[in-house]
This record gives C-alpha cells, structure tokens and sequence, in this order.
C-alpha cells in the first residue's frame, strides 16, 4: 500500500453502495474531498445526505465499495 501524501485527497469515497433492507439508499457514490476544500453536501429530503456522512464517519457499514480518510481504509 502506498502511503498518503499531501497531494491526496483527505477523504476518498469510491463506489459506495448502502441498504436500509431492500431500499438502496447510496448507489455507487465517488467523491474526493482535498486539503482545504469545504464541501457542501445537498440534496432533497430522503437522497442519502445524511447516511453517507454516518458513512464516512464509521457509524454505518456500507455494502459495496471503499471509503478512505488520509489513506486510511475505513471499510
């Protein structure tokens, strides 16, 4: 494994899928957040806002995918 530099993102999220049972909630979700970027998550009421920030901070598995903060495998 490779390891984090400067000039990675801070926070890497790469196909991500999440189930609430048969309800897909997170389909196949890419995003990469750099050092010093704010980022505004925003969206209608029910589009997954909320669960992929649970997500990226470790309170819900996911199911498909891979999510790293400074090169760190959360999944």
């Amino acid at each position: 494994m490779a390891e984090w530099t400067e000039k990675d993102p801070i926070v890497s999220i790469r196909d991500v899928h999440k189930y609430f049972g048969d309800l897909q909630v997170l389909k196949g979700v890419s995003l990469d957040v750099m050092k010093g970027e704010v980022v505004c998550i925003i969206g209608p009421s029910g589009s997954g806002k909320s669960t992929l920030i649970r997500c990226v901070n470790a309170l819900n598995d996911i199911q498909g995918g891979v999510i790293k903060v400074r090169g760190i495998d959360l999944t």
